[in-house]
C-alpha cells in the first residue's frame, strides 16, 4: 500500500528541519540533539513508581530504569532495550514509550542503559543486556517480580539486543525467558536485501545510516556474522522463546526482520510476524503521531499479558 498519510506528514515535517546527514554529524552532537527533543508527551499514564538503579555490569555500573504500573495485572517483567543503531538514544529518549507500555501491559518494565558504540563496540551492548537479565532473575522478588516470568523487548538495535539475549540465555543455561518482542529488529549485516534498495532513502532511516551504525558498532567485518551481532546466523535457532516480530513496510530493515521470523518458525519456535503497511522505521515510540504505534503498543501489551499468565 502507499505510504500512510501520517507517515507522509511526519516525513514532511522532518524534512523541513533540514538536519545534516547523520553520517556527517559528530556522534555526540547527534546524541545531544536527540536528547533535547525528548520528554513525556501528552496523555502519558501515571505510574506507581519509576526508579533508577545501578547494577554491576560487564563493563562497570549499569543503569536500569524500573517502572511499576498503578494497576498490576501480574508479577511478570519485561526488559526493554532502546533503539538507535547501538550508537544513539538512551533510557530517557524512550521514557515516554516505556511508561505507556508499563501501563498497558500491567507489568513491571525495565529499560536498560547499555553502553553505546563507538566508545564501546560489539559485544559490549549485548553483554550489558545479558547482565541486566541475570540481575533481574536474581533480584526480581525485591521489585515484586516473579523471576520465572521474564520477557525481553526492543526496537531496531534494541530488537537486535533482545534477540541476542535470547540466544545468550539459551547458550549460557539461563535465565529463562518467556517471550521475545522484536520491533523492526536488526538481525542481519547484509545490505543487499530488497527492502534495503526499495527503502534506501526518503523514509527516515536510510541505508547509508545503517552502514554507518554497523561501522560504529562492529567495525571488525569478520565479527558481524557472529550470532550475538547478527542473530540470523546462529547455527541453530531451536529452543528459543516464542517471538512476536513486527516490521514496517517502508523500512530498510523490513526484510531481515521477516526473514528472522521465518527462520525462527522453521526451527520450531512459535512466531507471530506482523507487517505494518504504510509505516516507516521508528514509528513505535511515536504514539502521539501514529495510529499504528498505538495499535502496536496494544499488541505488545496483550502478548506480554498472555506470556505472563
Amino acid at each position: 500500500m502507499p505510504l500512510h498519510p501520517q507517515a507522509v506528514k511526519f516525513l514532511e515535517i522532518y524534512a523541513r528541519l533540514e538536519q545534516p546527514p547523520l553520517e556527517t554529524t559528530p556522534v555526540e552532537e547527534s546524541r545531544q540533539l536527540l536528547a533535547s527533543g525528548t520528554g513525556i508527551f501528552p496523555n502519558c499514564p501515571e505510574l506507581a513508581s519509576v526508579d533508577d538503579v545501578f547494577i554491576p555490569g560487564s563493563g562497570g555500573p549499569l543503569l536500569l530504569r524500573i517502572y511499576h504500573p498503578k494497576q498490576t495485572v501480574n508479577r511478570g517483567a519485561c526488559l526493554y532495550f532502546h533503539g538507535g543503531g547501538w550508537v544513539l538514544n538512551s533510557v530517557q529518549t524512550h521514557d515516554d514509550f516505556v511508561r505507556r507500555l508499563t501501563d498497558a501491559a500491567g507489568c513491571v518494565c525495565i529499560s536498560v542503559e547499555y553502553r553505546l558504540a563507538p566508545e564501546h563496540p560489539y559485544p559490549a551492548a549485548a553483554e550489558d543486556a545479558y547482565a541486566a537479565l541475570q540481575w533481574l532473575a536474581a533480584n526480581g522478588p525485591q521489585w515484586d517480580v516473579d523471576p520465572s516470568r521474564l520477557a525481553v523487548a526492543g526496537d531496531s538495535a534494541g530488537g537486535n539486543l533482545a534477540a541476542a539475549v535470547c540466544l545468550m540465555a539459551r547458550d549460557r543455561d539461563g535465565p529463562p525467558i518467556r517471550q521475545q518482542i522484536l520491533a523492526y529488529p536488526i538481525t542481519d549485516c547484509d545490505f543487499t536485501r530488497p527492502s534495503y534498495h526499495e527503502n534506501a532513502d526518503g523514509y527516515f532511516l536510510t541505508a547509508s545510516q545503517m552502514k554507518w551504525f554497523w561501522d560504529h558498532y562492529c567495525p571488525e567485518l569478520a565479527r558481524r556474522k557472529e550470532p550475538y551481532a547478527s542473530p540470523i546466523y546462529a547455527a541453530s535457532l531451536q529452543d528459543l522463546p516464542p517471538a512476536f516480530i513486527f516490521t514496517a513496510e517502508f523500512d530498510p530493515l523490513r526484510d531481515e526482520g521477516e526473514a528472522y521470523a521465518a527462520a525462527l518458525k522453521s526451527a520450531g519456535v512459535p512466531v507471530i510476524c506482523k507487517r505494518f503497511d504504510g509505516m516507516i522505521h521508528a514509528f513505535l515510540r511515536r504514539v502521539t503521531t501514529f495510529d499504528a504505534a498505538r495499535e502496536a503498543l496494544q499488541d505488545v501489551a496483550q502478548i506480554l499479558q498472555k506470556a505472563f499468565r
